[in-house]
């Protein structure tokens, strides 16, 4: 009855994955993958830039964005890709994604590939505010997802911000509340 943790030492080199109980913390938390679907993956591959925003094109970015369509559709996610999107048709398509209903499924992945800055992302004709698209699937705006995993995988730079919280249906220590952007992951790639 015991979880695996990645990376795990066991035996010579760490082959051997390490058994962990998980009730041996009382903070652990596990998300519940007991639903019909996964969940969706969108992935928006800008590749081409308007000359007006000095933007180079992304050489390479169609197998990144390749790779992450096969490996998340492995996963059982259900896969969309956008391909050189304006910033009007990313935050349509994100909106769009987060009015969707998500009670059926799991989880939620988006995969971001394009040029970047500091907490800015480029659609193919400018930036927008990378808190702009995440926001669209907080708890308070995207209720089919509170309590659910929202991935993010950015090949951008990042940025920061607060959080003030959002109300729960109930809690085991009683707070009733927790950040509305709870259940968020970011991943940033980085180059080496």
């Amino acid at each position: 009855a015991g979880a695996v943790a990645a990376g795990g030492g066991g035996g010579a080199g760490g082959a051997e994955p390490m058994q962990v109980d998980a009730k041996s913390c009382p903070h652990t938390h596990r998300y519940s993958l007991s639903y019909p679907s996964i969940g969706h993956c969108v992935i928006i591959n800008n590749k081409n830039f308007h000359s007006s925003t000095g933007m180079n094109q992304r050489n390479g970015t169609d197998v990144d964005a390749g790779n992450a369509m096969k490996a998340f559709g492995k996963l059982g996610y259900k896969v969309k890709v956008y391909n050189d999107q304006t910033v009007d048709q990313i935050k349509k398509v994100l909106s769009s994604v987060a009015r969707d209903d998500h009670s059926r499924c799991a989880s939620f992945v988006c995969v971001l590939l394009s040029h970047g800055d500091e907490g800015l992302f480029f659609g193919t004709d400018g930036s927008v505010e990378m808190k702009a698209l995440t926001s669209l699937f907080r708890g308070d705006r995207c209720v089919s997802l509170v309590g659910k995993p929202k991935l993010f995988f950015i090949q951008a730079c990042r940025g920061t911000g607060l959080d003030p919280g959002v109300e729960t249906d109930g809690s085991p220590d009683g707070s009733g509340r927790i950040p509305v952007e709870a259940d968020f992951l970011y991943a940033y790639s980085t180059a080496p």
